[in-house]
């Protein structure tokens, strides 16, 4: 029972992204750092193979990675699309992104969304910024 009690204290995090090796790479690395990771694929997410309100009601994310992928402009308003829906209002987003000049420069988005990370980001960027949006202190 103090095995569930403290599952259930740890942060939850959902990534969605397109890249199968950079979603395992980094859910296992969040998991090591004591959050709890959810894993879903921007195509499926974006074609309605996954029913993304049944994932979010079943995981409760309350911090989600979410890569932007070219083209921005669909992307970023489907972004814009699922920020709205009730149940991700109250959620942290932090953005990953290969090239944040264009994405700056197409949707004006670094002052909308919490962090953006321009290509080269890594795992542990990523983990970082996951920290530092839920304010976690490292201990060493």
């Amino acid at each position: 029972m103090p095995e569930l009690t403290r599952s259930r204290q740890r942060r939850r995090v959902a990534i969605f992204n397109s890249r199968p090796d950079f979603i395992e790479a980094l859910r296992a690395a969040l998991e090591a750092d004591g959050f709890v990771a959810h894993t879903a694929h921007l195509a499926d997410i974006q074609d309605g193979t996954l029913d993304l309100l049944a994932f979010v009601h079943l995981h409760e994310p309350e911090l989600i990675i979410y890569d932007l992928p070219r083209p921005y402009e669909r992307h970023w308003n489907f972004l814009r699309l699922l920020k709205e829906t009730a149940s991700l209002k109250d959620v942290t987003w932090v953005l990953t992104t290969t090239d944040k000049q264009a994405l700056e420069g197409a949707v004006g988005a670094s002052g909308v969304v919490q962090i953006i990370f321009g290509e080269p980001y890594g795992v542990v960027d990523v983990v970082d910024a996951v920290r530092k949006a839920f304010a976690v202190t490292v201990k060493d």
